[in-house]
Parts: structure tokens; C-alpha cells; sequence
């Protein structure tokens, strides 16, 4: 059985008009494939959905349709919620904020490095590689600079990729 986290920059594309929402949806849907959020996205749902509402001019009302729809998504089981207050997910995560933020120059968020190392723990729990889907290019090319991540997860970027400044997805891993 495959396994795939995703993080809300991802996710969030399964609640709103989107290219990549068939994908997502696909994926979820997929009954070979066993699906994972973070506790944390469910705090940081609400966010995202409410970002893409305020871009696009959506009303109160589009926005509760989506934001039900990703709860019904939890009722439903048609992920699991990991939780995200292991001690040692968040000793990782303030680690990859400080590679990221301080030796990468990148601006990180905290609940995005709680995602990505609440994946590296279901794949060491589990022994074995985890895809891990996200749509932030900054936390997408952080993690590829760094083995334990690469080692454990195949990480996908949704959206078309890009060039960051000074950094090759494709360089060498931080050891």
C-alpha cells in the first residue's frame, strides 16, 4: 500500500477551484493509496480557505461550503489525523526552522515544519518511504536539502516547479 501526507498548502486544492484538484482528489480517492493529514492542518485549514476566498472575492457562504466539506473529509475517514505534539516532532520541526530560516535564509512556517516531520515519523513508524505532497515551493526545496527527509519521504511539489534563488533542487543534501 502506498502512503501519502499532505500538507494544507496541498490539501487545500481538494476545496477549491483549482488544476490540481482532480489530482488531489484522485489520490484520496485512490483505495490503494492510505492518506494522512497533520492534527495541525485542521488549525490551518481555515486559513488557507479563507486566503483563497478573500483573493477570488468568495462569500461567507463558498467558504463554509468548503471548509464543511473538509470536515466531512475527517468524519468520513478519508484520511488520518496524525497527531502533532510528539516532543520529538516538535524538536525536528524548530531543527528544520532553524536550517531553513537561519543557515537557508528561507521564511518558514512552524506548522509547516510540524507537517513535514509528523511525515518523517509515520515513515519511520511505519519502515517505510512516505509521498509527500505539498504546494510551498520554500518548505519543498528546504526538504530536499536535507537527507533524513529525502531518506524517508519522496517529496512531490504540486504546482509547476520553479527555480529558487541560489538553491537547485537537484543540489547535494545537507549532512
Amino acid at each position: 500500500m502506498v502512503h501519502s501526507f499532505f500538507d494544507t498548502s496541498a490539501l487545500k486544492h481538494r476545496y477549491i477551484t483549482s488544476p490540481y484538484s482532480a489530482k488531489i482528489n484522485r489520490i484520496i480517492g485512490n483505495r490503494r493509496v492510505k492518506s494522512y493529514i497533520a492534527e495541525v492542518t485542521i488549525l490551518e485549514m481555515p486559513s488557507a480557505l479563507g486566503g483563497f476566498c478573500r483573493k477570488e472575492r468568495k462569500s461567507v457562504a463558498q467558504y463554509d461550503l468548503m471548509d464543511l466539506r473538509f470536515l466531512q473529509d475527517i468524519a468520513e475517514r478519508r484520511f488520518t489525523v496524525r497527531a502533532t505534539h510528539n516532543k520529538l516532532d516538535v524538536l525536528r520541526a524548530r531543527n528544520l526552522l532553524r536550517f531553513g530560516g537561519m543557515i537557508r535564509l528561507r521564511s518558514m512556517g512552524s506548522a509547516d515544519a510540524l507537517i513535514a516531520t509528523c511525515t518523517l515519523d509515520l515513515a519511520h513508524e511505519l519502515k517505510q518511504r512516505i509521498r509527500f505532497y505539498t504546494a510551498d515551493w520554500t518548505l519543498y526545496s528546504t526538504l530536499l536539502q536535507v537527507d533524513a527527509y529525502t531518506a524517508a519521504m519522496d517529496i512531490q511539489y504540486l504546482l509547476p516547479p520553479r527555480v529558487p534563488t541560489g538553491v537547485s533542487p537537484a543540489a547535494p543534501a545537507h549532512r
